[in-house]
């Protein structure tokens, strides 16, 4: 029977930190995974805190530190170390952000037309943050053919000044579209396609022509003494030579270049995974994605093992410790049944969450978002699961990222929850 001194079951950002930290410390670690987790989903950049009224990443922790029953009442100060980990982690993978905790807050343009407070982002997405000065415009450059970026309706949206929110903006927002090298007869393009065809050099050398010449263009029918600007181009920029790519591309256009990230599967979530799942590779970890657990052995209040369900037996895993990272509701980690109980899939945890009547908001675009959202696992200060009367439940499990109770999208401090609470459970 294979072992392992941690599992890890989750393989978004709460597990792969979890399982990043538990490898520097010197530990064997598996991390087991149904399915691509979070990161595939999200933006790629790292959401600290952003509740309302917050101007800065450190200010909005400082406002949910201070929420009873907020993963950060308790996390709080293991944010910027766990951050400035991470990020060198990251760099070392050639993935590099740009910002801190008390970088300002600033709307984003976004590939549906609007805008989200960030701070935080890959260098990539960077520009796109910054405040605009008199006289810059705002170029949007799509892709023939491909229907998940239509720089038209983007541009449009992006020219109305309520979508800034008070903020700088800049003074145009026009459309353009580039057709790529030998795309004219594909359908349904896919970003993770185009992605792909970035890492070859030879075609990526006739695209990035195509995209300045285009660029060039656009820029040239502004009205004279308009000044500089930049450009908003999908988030297609490459998987495995992105670094490469996006200097490539920055030192070819006229205007300086930044991306916007995409629907589902999320190229800069991908990136973000690639890097944190290579890290972990090469401090001796491994990732088996495509595993369902199957049951989970105990002995007493210790977990001792982890059985995944493989095509005509199940494969067991012996470890001295447990870190669940299963991503909660939306990860799957927490499941609801017919007669409206949840419930936590791997141990069968007590799952703190509104009574059922308050599952469902009579406003689906309530500003105060979902009643479901704050559902989850209630742990001790150690991020050991409890009972209903606090007393822990497993001694060698943790419970990590969006699984913790307390925790709300609105504020949009998922990552911030993820790395803090991933980085202390396997310390």
């Amino acid at each position: 029977m294979p072992g392992a001194d941690v599992v890890v079951v989750g393989a978004g950002l709460s597990g792969l930190t979890a399982a990043l930290a538990a490898a520097d410390s010197g530990a064997r670690v598996q991390v087991l995974a149904r399915g691509n987790a979070g990161t595939h989903w999200g933006s790629g950049g790292i959401d600290i805190a952003a509740p309302s009224g917050a101007a800065t990443p450190r200010a909005g922790l400082e406002a949910l530190a201070a929420v009873p029953g907020h993963p950060y009442a308790a996390l709080s100060g293991e944010v910027e170390p766990a951050l400035n980990w991470i990020r060198g982690i990251l760099a070392a993978e050639g993935l590099t952000f740009e910002g801190t905790l008390d970088s300002p807050l600033q709307p984003a343009p976004t590939s549906i037309g609007g805008t989200r407070p960030v701070a935080i982002l890959p260098t990539a997405q960077a520009a796109g943050a910054r405040p605009w000065v008199s006289g810059e415009r705002l170029i949007v450059c799509g892709v023939a053919g491909f229907k998940d970026f239509w720089p038209d309706a983007i541009a449009a949206s992006l020219s109305r000044p309520g979508v800034w929110g008070g903020g700088s903006r800049p003074d145009g927002v026009v459309a353009v579209s580039v057709e790529l090298p030998g795309l004219a007869a594909r359908h349904n393009l896919s970003a993770v396609e185009l992605a792909r065809r970035f890492d070859d050099k030879a075609w990526r050398a006739d695209a990035i022509e195509r995209i300045a010449t285009a660029v060039e263009g656009a820029a040239a029918g502004h009205a004279p003494g308009q000044g500089p600007g930049r450009v908003a181009l999908p988030a297609i920029l490459g998987l495995n030579d992105h670094p490469a790519i996006f200097d490539e591309l920055r030192r070819r256009l006229p205007l300086e270049p930044f991306e916007l990230p995409l629907v589902p599967p999320s190229v800069p979530g991908m990136r973000l995974y690639f890097a944190l799942r290579a890290a972990l590779i090469r401090r001796g970890g491994r990732v088996r994605i495509g595993e369902m657990i199957d049951h989970v052995e105990c002995d007493g209040a210790r977990v001792t093992a982890v059985a995944t369900a493989a095509a005509a037996r199940t494969s067991t895993v012996r470890t001295g410790a447990l870190i669940l990272a299963t991503g909660g509701i939306a990860g799957g980690g927490i499941v609801a049944d017919d007669a409206g109980h949840l419930e936590e899939v791997v141990l069968g945890l007590p799952v703190e969450a509104p009574p059922v009547e308050a599952w469902l908001s009579a406003d689906a675009f309530d500003p105060e978002g979902h009643p479901l959202e704050s559902a989850g696992i209630r742990t001790d200060a150690d991020l050991r699961p409890v009972d209903r009367s606090g007393k822990p439940i497993y001694s060698n499990a943790r419970v990590v990222g969006s699984l913790l109770a307390g925790g709300r999208l609105r504020d949009r401090c998922r990552d911030g929850v993820a790395v803090a609470s991933g980085r202390r459970a396997a310390r």
